[in-house]
């Protein structure tokens, strides 16, 4: 046991500001990947989307770091900095709860354009409201902790307004992992190929992680919130991270978008491909060839048919063949119909 009786006020804030830095970090290299390759030509949505969110975590980054700076620098040693902490970590829920409704709402979007059902318009909505349920929540935990004057000692007092915002967070992520898997799974049973399935088993599993990421961090500072039994800011470490991991998870998706089309085309190109060697090439299946051996009748397969003494065989065979390739580009292009109705919409 350390003899630091502030260690677990001071620790998760070291911690938590150091994991910020890191997914701040990585959050740059996703906004220059986006702006290098979308902003051009990316919906101006989008555009204004991210913008947004790239403010939002400017913001975050200057409160987190004044608030860890005012406590652990100016308040070094002084446990009176805690009776009345930095008004910046009281903005901390808000902005974390913008950053959250804005990469719910582009998901729900997802959801709408994806799924033609009426579930899937009903979920869409239902993830709308989940997204202003708990980014309210969030700007109330804001609220509610300065009319405390940031008293961390009165931090319990806040329990129903965290409840519903983190609560509220898991809920709606949990609905769109869900939802995303099962429209993902839809469009692979209509996908007949190989290369089209893999792509689309690639991203149901990059859906689940990236929901797994951001339901696991709400879930976990919840728990640390309420298992509260003395002084301590554990749940402050995961509050430093959480909007950043949305964040994250918004830019890494949009920026996906690139490499699924590339690998929707390239399946487009081979399956034509295919089509036209089918179409036009030599029919490679010989047909059967009925010969007489010791008084027996047996087929012989690699004798070459002569079309004079069956010429309506030939025809029958070759037709039938045909026929065969037709119905498989059909079913290609139905297939790849899919695929491409799936890739260009989002």
């Amino acid at each position: 046991m350390s003899s630091n009786p502030l260690i677990h006020l001071t620790g998760p804030l070291l911690l938590g500001s150091l994991l910020s830095f890191f997914l701040n970090g990585t959050f740059v290299l996703q906004i220059y990947d986006y702006y290098m390759n979308y902003a051009s030509t990316d919906r101006r949505a989008f555009v204004f989307l991210v913008g947004f969110v790239v403010l939002v975590e400017i913001m975050h980054m200057i409160m987190s770091t004044h608030n860890t700076y005012q406590i652990l620098a100016e308040g070094f040693g002084n446990p009176k900095i805690f009776e009345q902490t930095p008004f910046s970590g009281g903005t901390l829920p808000a902005l974390n709860g913008l950053v959250g409704l804005c990469t719910q709402l582009f998901f729900a979007w997802r959801i709408s354009v994806l799924s033609k059902s009426i579930i899937g318009k009903i979920t869409s909505a239902l993830v709308i409201m989940g997204a202003f349920a708990q980014c309210g929540a969030a700007i109330g935990v804001t609220i509610q902790y300065s009319l405390l004057a940031q008293d961390l000692s009165l931090i319990n007092t806040l329990q129903r307004t965290v409840i519903a915002w983190l609560g509220g967070s898991f809920a709606t992520d949990m609905l769109i992992s869900i939802a995303m898997v099962i429209i993902l799974l839809r469009t692979r049973e209509a996908t007949a190929f190989g290369g089209s399935r893999n792509m689309l088993n690639a991203l149901i599993v990059h859906t689940i992680e990236n929901g797994a990421i951001t339901t696991a961090c709400a879930a976990v500072m919840l728990i640390t919130y309420l298992g509260i039994k003395q002084a301590n800011l554990y749940y402050a470490c995961f509050e430093y991270i959480l909007g950043r991991l949305y964040a994250s998870v918004l830019l890494a998706t949009l920026n996906g978008r690139k490499r699924m089309r590339r690998a929707a085309t390239s399946e487009i190109e081979l399956s034509l491909e295919r089509s036209n060697h089918g179409t036009t090439g030599k029919i490679s299946n010989p047909a059967l060839q009925l010969r007489s051996n010791n008084g027996r009748s047996e087929y012989n397969s690699t004798a070459k048919p002569d079309s004079k003494l069956y010429p309506v065989a030939m025809s029958v065979s070759s037709t039938t063949v045909q026929m065969q390739h037709e119905e498989e580009n059909k079913a290609r292009m139905v297939s790849l119909g899919y695929l491409v109705s799936f890739c260009w919409q989002v």
